[in-house]
C-alpha cells in the first residue's frame, strides 16, 4: 500500500496505480475515524466529476463512511466540486468528499475534503486524517445504508439567484463557453441564454480524458475556445476547469485575459457597481493592481500562501468581499469561503454588462487606473526537491540587491521567495508536491515581464 498525503487541496495520484479502490477506501476510513473523534454518527456528503471510475470511487468511499457509523449521502450525478461545497453549507454537513483531480490531466482523480461551511480542509485537519489512514485496505461491506441526492439543481438555482440574469439575458451578447469535457457540461449557456443574449457551449460533452486537454482554464489549453470565438465571433469567452471551480476569459479579439485582470475587473464590479464592501485576500503570487485597489478605496488587504484552503481560512475568520488566487479560483462573500467557476464568469459578464463595455475597454480602463501591470508564470519541470531546496535556501540568505535593472526593496518569504521590487516582483516557489519548480513575475510592461522571467532562470540557475 502506498502513504496517502494531503497537498495544497486534496490527495490527488495516477489512476490505477496509486489512486485505485484499496488507496480510497484506505482514505476514506481515514476520514471517518478523524472525524469520529468529534462526532461518532458524522453527516457526511459525498460527489464526484466527469473522470475515468469517478462514480464508481466515490460510492467506495461512501460505504467505508457508511460502516463506521456515519450518516452518507451520495450525489445521484456528476456536479461541480463548489455544489458539494454548497450543499455542506447549506445542509449543514459535517463534511463532504469530492473525488475528482480538478485541473490535472485524465491520467488523475482525486480526494478533496470539505468541512463547514463548505472550505477545503485545512492542514491540520488532513494530518489528522493522514494519521488515521489504515496499512491495508478496509472492509466495507455494501448492505451499509447510503442514500442519493441532487445537489446540482439546488446549486443552480443558488448561484442564478447571485446575479442578474435578466440584465444579461438582455444584453445581446454573443459568448462562447468551454467547459472543457469537465462538469460544466451546458450549464453556463443555459443560465444566460435569452431573448437577446445568445451562448454556445464548446467540449460540454464528457470525456474522461478531456479531449486530450489538461482541464485548467490557462491560454495554452484553450484552443477550442479560441477556434469557436473566431468562428462564431463572440463577445467574450469562458471556461471552467474539470471540476468546475476555477474560471479563464478570453476577449472579443480571441486573446486570453490572464488572471490578474479578471481579480481587478471583479473586485471593481463588486465594490463600485454593486456597492459591497469587505476585506481583500490573495495569494502571494496575486497582482499589484489589486493592492493599488485596496490602497485607493481603504480595503484591508490580507496576503496569504497559495492554496485556496488558506484564503479560506481568512474568510472564516475576517469580514472578506473577495477571495483570489493566481490559478483562477474566486471566492465571493455571501456564497462560498471557497472557488467557484460559475458564479465567478456569471459576475464577470454581469461586470461587462453593467459597464457596458468590452473587455478590452474594461481591462483597458483598469490598466490606466491602477497599472499597468503584465504577468505570467514558468514552470520548470524536472527540478529534484533537494535542488528546489537549495535554490530556495540561497536567495533567503543572500537574496539580490538589483532583479533585471530593478531594485529589490524586500523580500517576502511566506511561501517560497518573493523579491519585490519599485514596480513589480518576481517568487520563486516549489510545487510542494512533485519536482517542478515555479517563477511567477509582474512588471509593468510586456518587454520588464519577460526581462524579470528571465532574471528568475538565471537565478535558478537553470
Amino acid at each position: 500500500m502506498t502513504d496517502i498525503h494531503f497537498g495544497t487541496d486534496g490527495w490527488r495520484s495516477k489512476i490505477t496505480t496509486t489512486f485505485n479502490f484499496p488507496n480510497v477506501r484506505r482514505a476514506a476510513y481515514g476520514l471517518g475515524l478523524a472525524l469520529r473523534r468529534k462526532k461518532k454518527h458524522a453527516k457526511i456528503f459525498v460527489g464526484y466529476d466527469t473522470r475515468f471510475y469517478s462514480d464508481q470511487y466515490a460510492q467506495a468511499a461512501a460505504q467505508v463512511l457508511a460502516s463506521l457509523g456515519h450518516r452518507v449521502t451520495l450525489s445521484s450525478k456528476i456536479l461541480p466540486t463548489p455544489a458539494l461545497s454548497l450543499a455542506v453549507k447549506a445542509q449543514k454537513a459535517d463534511a463532504g468528499v469530492m473525488i475528482t483531480a480538478s485541473h490535472n490531466s485524465g491520467h488523475y482523480n482525486g480526494f478533496k475534503i470539505k468541512l463547514p461551511p463548505g472550505v477545503s480542509a485545512p492542514s491540520s485537519f488532513t494530518q489528522l486524517v493522514e494519521k488515521n489512514i489504515p496499512s491495508e485496505e478496509p472492509e466495507a461491506g455494501a448492505d451499509h445504508k447510503i442514500e442519493q441526492k441532487d445537489w446540482l439543481s439546488f446549486y443552480l438555482k443558488a448561484v442564478s439567484a447571485k446575479v442578474n440574469l435578466k440584465a444579461i439575458r438582455q444584453a445581446g451578447l454573443k459568448v462562447a463557453i468551454d467547459s472543457m469535457h469537465g462538469v460544466g457540461e451546458n450549464h453556463f449557456e443555459n443560465l444566460i441564454s435569452g431573448s437577446k443574449t445568445k451562448a454556445k457551449t464548446v467540449a460540454g460533452n464528457r470525456d474522461i480524458f478531456f479531449g486530450g486537454r489538461q482541464p485548467e482554464p490557462i491560454g495554452a489549453n484553450l484552443g477550442p475556445l479560441f477556434k469557436a470565438m473566431k468562428v462564431w465571433k463572440a463577445d467574450v469567452g469562458f471556461a471552467t476547469d474539470g471540476d468546475g471551480d476555477r474560471i479563464g476569459m478570453v476577449d472579443e479579439k480571441g486573446k486570453y485575459v490572464d488572471v490578474h485582470k479578471l481579480h481587478a475587473l471583479m473586485l471593481y464590479h463588486l465594490w463600485v457597481n454593486r456597492g459591497m464592501r469587505g476585506a481583500v485576500v490573495k495569494t502571494v503570487s496575486g497582482t499589484l493592481m489589486i493592492q493599488r485597489m485596496a490602497e485607493r478605496w481603504g480595503i484591508p488587504l490580507f496576503e496569504t500562501p497559495i492554496g485556496f484552503k488558506y484564503i479560506g481560512g481568512v474568510m472564516l475568520k475576517e469580514d472578506v468581499l473577495l477571495g483570489i488566487e493566481e490559478s483562477g479560483g474566486i471566492a465571493i462573500k455571501g456564497h462560498l469561503p471557497e472557488r467557484d467557476g460559475l458564479l465567478s464568469g456569471l459576475l464577470l459578464l454581469e461586470a461587462l454588462v453593467t459597464m457596458k463595455k468590452s473587455v478590452t475597454e474594461a481591462v483597458g480602463f483598469l490598466q490606466k487606473e491602477f497599472g499597468p501591470f503584465y504577468s505570467d508564470r514558468i514552470d520548470l519541470e524536472n527540478v529534484p526537491f533537494d535542488r528546489q531546496n537549495a535554490i530556495l535556501n540561497r536567495l533567503k540568505k543572500s537574496p539580490p540587491s538589483h532583479i533585471a535593472g530593478h531594485k529589490v526593496t524586500g523580500v517576502q518569504t511566506l511561501d517560497g521567495v518573493k523579491l519585490k521590487l519599485e514596480q513589480g516582483w518576481l517568487l520563486v516557489r516549489p510545487s510542494g508536491t512533485e519536482p517542478l519548480l515555479r517563477l511567477y513575475a509582474e512588471g509593468p510592461s510586456p518587454k520588464e515581464l519577460q526581462r524579470l522571467l528571465t532574471a528568475a532562470r538565471s537565478l535558478a540557475k537553470l
